[in-house]
């Protein structure tokens, strides 16, 4: 059976609701809607950024079937300081351990662990697409601010508004709503990485202004501006595009993404 592009696009969605409608109890914090994470990979360039959730799906799967071993701590960091080149160290040595091993999470050594498999399988001449989807789910997490940051009183009442902020509740299917997300959106297509220093130096840069952000909503009480909210998936998607090329994935050129925007 054959299905139309737009019906394609609809079959992640339509795999989340299912599982949400299976769990019985709270899933763990995410970071960012499905719709979010779709933008982000597709305004850097990603043609499968319909499989931007699936982190968030495997995660639920996991909880249904009270399995201790997920990529849960690979979405976030409870930073109690701006992150550093020790914590991505130490971070990648904890990859594929449980909750109970590695409860202040571990995104920074994620990034580089998904990255440095995403390159090997597209060198390799392997399906990627879902390397990419993971990849690109995690950068998203990093511009998030509240997976920055200590999951404190705070971060617990603000954490599901801060994810919803550019959220387009009345479109009819998740979809419908990443474009008009991705219209807001600046991607930088100038930045390229040499190698896996340049890339951590611009990770920690994306993590450190996170964090700092992070204390700022705490002292100000506040939640995310939607002009706040749209400055950190731009980091998010200029850093996962030279992410791709550094990973020999060619991404959606930005005029190539813009007309097929203003098509649709």
């Amino acid at each position: 059976m054959k299905f139309s592009k737009k019906s394609q696009l609809m079959i992640i969605p339509a795999m989340l609701a299912s599982f949400g409608a299976l769990s019985f109890s709270p899933a763990p914090a995410e970071a960012w809607t499905d719709q979010t994470h779709m933008a982000i990979e597709r305004a850097a360039g990603l043609m499968s950024y319909q499989n931007a959730p699936s982190p968030d799906v495997s995660k639920t799967v996991s909880a249904i079937n009270k399995l201790k071993k997920n990529d849960g701590q690979g979405h976030f960091f409870d930073a109690s300081k701006p992150p550093t080149r020790k914590d991505v160290e130490e971070q990648l040595e904890m990859i594929g351990q449980g909750r109970d091993d590695s409860p202040d999470g571990w995104i920074l050594g994620g990034i580089i662990n998904a990255t440095r498999k995403a390159k090997a399988w597209t060198e390799q001449g392997k399906f990627d697409d879902y390397n990419y989807a993971i990849l690109g789910h995690y950068c998203g997490d990093l511009s998030m601010p509240l997976h920055m940051s200590v999951y404190d009183d705070f971060n617990r009442k603000h954490h599901l508004n801060i994810d919803q902020t550019l959220n387009h509740s009345e479109v009819k299917w998740d979809v419908d709503g990443v474009p008009l997300i991705t219209k807001e959106m600046t991607v930088d297509d100038s930045v390229r990485f040499n190698n896996e220093d340049e890339i951590i130096d611009h990770m920690l840069m994306i993590a450190n202004e996170s964090f700092e952000l992070a204390q700022k909503l705490r002292k100000e009480n506040r939640e995310l501006t939607h002009d706040e909210a749209i400055q950190r998936v731009n980091r998010s998607a200029t850093f996962f595009r030279a992410l791709m090329r550094y990973c020999g994935k060619t991404p959606i050129q930005t005029d190539e993404y813009v007309k097929y925007v203003n098509a649709k």
